[in-house]
């Protein structure tokens, strides 16, 4: 059985095309996957076993309160990560 969190794409899509907008200390994939993850973590999962599913739970998040709700958990990932970045570049020794 193959499931899949319709949320992934989503967040995915939101971060990429707002990727240069954040306020980061550090652009690098490391951190842009730690924004990733830790917004996942914060939002409930939409599971899906079909693409008529995903189809479904992309058409909700037209809806400009539902992705406004995505960009809040974005955003406070981005706070999170800006604050102690977990990459090469700011690694403490």
């Amino acid at each position: 059985m193959k499931v899949f969190n319709a949320m992934e794409p989503l967040v995915a899509e939101a971060i990429n095309d707002n990727w240069s907008e954040f306020n980061l200390p550090c652009k690098c994939e490391q951190c842009k996957n730690d924004v990733f993850a830790l917004t996942l973590n914060n939002i409930p999962p939409r599971y899906v076993s079909k693409d008529s599913g995903m189809a479904y739970v992309r058409a909700q998040y037209f809806n400009k309160q539902m992705m406004a709700n995505i960009y809040v958990k974005i955003a406070e990932a981005v706070k999170i990560v800006a604050k102690n970045p977990q990459c090469a570049n700011f690694q403490r020794s």
